[in-house]
C-alpha cells in the first residue's frame, strides 16, 4: 500500500493531499454535492476498493479537518484542476428525499447526476 493510499483514511482526506491520490488513482471520482436551496457545494471523492472484499469508499474533501464548501462551480473546477482531475459528476440533492424518509436518489445517472467536464 503507498503512503496516499495510507492517507486516505476517514475525516483525512485534504485538499493537500488530493493531486498525489489522483496520480495515483486515476479511475477516482469526485462528486459536487448541490443542495436544493443552498448556494454552496461540497467535493464528494469515491475511491473504488482494489479488491472484492471492501467496498468503495467516501470522503468529503476537507481543508484543516472542515468540510471544504465552495460558492460557485467555478471554484471548485480550480480546486480540482489543481489536482489535475478533469472530469466530475454534479449531484443534486432535493430536501424533499429525506422529508419523506426516502433514501436520496444520488446514483441514478439519468435523474441526479450530471456529468460535468472542465
Amino acid at each position: 500500500m503507498s503512503r496516499t493510499a495510507a492517507a486516505f483514511k476517514p475525516a483525512s482526506l485534504f485538499a493537500s493531499n488530493l493531486k498525489p491520490l489522483v496520480a495515483e488513482y486515476p479511475e477516482l471520482e469526485a462528486r459536487i454535492i448541490s443542495h436544493a436551496g443552498s448556494r454552496f457545494y461540497l467535493v464528494e471523492l469515491v475511491l473504488e476498493a482494489a479488491d472484492d472484499s471492501r467496498e468503495e469508499r467516501t470522503e468529503i474533501l476537507s481543508r484543516r479537518g472542515k468540510p471544504m464548501l465552495f460558492r460557485a462551480l467555478e471554484d471548485v473546477y480550480s480546486e480540482l484542476r489543481r489536482a489535475d482531475l478533469n472530469r466530475a459528476w454534479l449531484v443534486s440533492q432535493v430536501a424533499n428525499d429525506e422529508m419523506i424518509g426516502r433514501p436520496p436518489q444520488y446514483h441514478q445517472p439519468l435523474t441526479s447526476r450530471m456529468p460535468l467536464s472542465f
